[in-house]
């Protein structure tokens, strides 16, 4: 796997290394800011399908070389259970979710939204309620995603992440939004399928590590709650609620990615 980086020496001076096929021009917008200025040139990303490709072409890429690469992969579940691969040389694991949690921020989606409703950036900010929206999400998605990392230890054939946030929303006046009581039953359909492989008071005491560890906040929500499958489908249905904004999912990510404060992703200068 680390040979195929050969076949691109001719575009990159720097290999890096991703999960996902066929999202290479989102990965481009997002990590030529990251390395703008740099002597880095990317011109080519190498997906590899999967984490766990990702993680065994690192594995075998060991020895010392002159080519800088970066082995990307996302936090996923095991960021929260602290489960994450450590210790390779090249691998750098998100110390979010995902990729597209570094997406969430709010002066990158009033400027999207200003382009598509040419109304006053200020009003645009009251009607969007960021922030009031995602402390709204943040103690339900917190605790599902905190029994989904759990099972995801105890019980991995369970389907978790996969169960589109779609389900868990109700419509209201045309517009979907995050059902709590829906939410709340999901978590004891996953707590259920726990407690088939560990007692009660093992799984209270998992759960309560865990909410020490990641307690009800903003921050904790946009670090542990997967952006891609959860945040950012919620955030397509909010701009719904302002009647003239419709946009693809794909070009919502894209353009925050164009967008976005790229300051958190600046250790992969020197991974």
């Amino acid at each position: 796997m680390p040979n195929i980086g050969l076949f691109f020496r001719h575009k990159n001076s720097i290999d890096i290394f991703i999960e996902d096929n066929y999202d290479e021009e989102f990965y481009k917008a997002l990590l030529s800011r990251v390395f703008q200025g740099s002597s880095y040139q990317i011109n080519k990303l190498i997906a590899l399908g999967c984490k766990e490709n990702v993680k065994n072409a690192c594995k075998a890429d060991q020895t010392a070389r002159r080519q800088k690469r970066i082995y990307l992969v996302d936090g996923d579940l095991e960021l929260i259970t602290d489960s994450n691969e450590k210790g390779l040389k090249h691998y750098y694991v998100q110390e979010k979710y995902c990729v597209e949690n570094n997406l969430l921020h709010k002066s990158s989606i009033i400027e999207i939204l200003h382009d598509h409703m040419s109304v006053d950036k200020v009003k645009i900010e009251k009607q969007l309620g960021f922030e009031n929206w995602l402390k709204g999400l943040s103690r339900p998605l917190i605790e599902l995603f905190l029994n989904y990392a759990i099972c995801k230890k105890i019980k991995p054939t369970v389907q978790t992440v996969a169960f589109g946030v779609g389900k868990l929303c109700t419509e209201v006046k045309k517009v979907a939004i995050l059902d709590e009581n829906k939410v709340n039953a999901r978590i004891d359909t996953i707590k259920t399928e726990i407690l088939t492989e560990i007692s009660e008071e093992e799984y209270n005491e998992l759960i309560y590590d865990l909410r020490c560890k990641w307690p009800v906040s903003i921050e904790t929500l946009i670090t542990i709650v997967s952006a891609k499958d959860y945040l950012l489908p919620l955030l397509e249905f909010r701009f719904h609620k302002l009647k003239s904004v419709k946009m693809k999912r794909e070009t919502l990510r894209l353009r925050l990615a164009k967008l976005c404060n790229v300051e958190e992703l600046m250790e992969l200068m020197i991974a």
